[in-house]
């Protein structure tokens, strides 16, 4: 996401944990062309019944925002262990 600004474009900062549904979106669209994904929506439409389908994209809309949550989780840990020159931080305890 951009912001223009007097001409000038801004990016804003991505948060995964917090995806607008427009990007959720996106991302299942994308999965949806991936062959493992693409074969198993080929798989439900011709052996199962149609609404399997849209529960098939609810999963997936669910693992996917699961994922981003995972993923900004994991990358607030690793700031968090990083002292303010970028090194990393011992864990508290750790020779007691």
């Amino acid at each position: 996401m951009a912001r223009a600004n007097q001409g000038l474009y801004y990016s804003s900062p991505f948060d995964p944990g917090r995806l607008t549904e427009s990007q959720v979106d996106s991302i299942v669209s994308f999965a949806g062309s991936l062959s493992p994904v693409k074969e198993r929506i080929e798989l439900i439409k011709s052996q199962h019944h149609p609404n399997y389908l849209g529960q098939f994209f609810r999963h997936l809309k669910i693992l996917v925002k699961d994922s981003a949550k995972k993923l900004q989780t994991l990358n607030e840990l690793q700031k968090a262990g990083r002292d303010h020159r970028g090194d990393i931080a011992e864990p508290p305890g750790k020779y007691y």
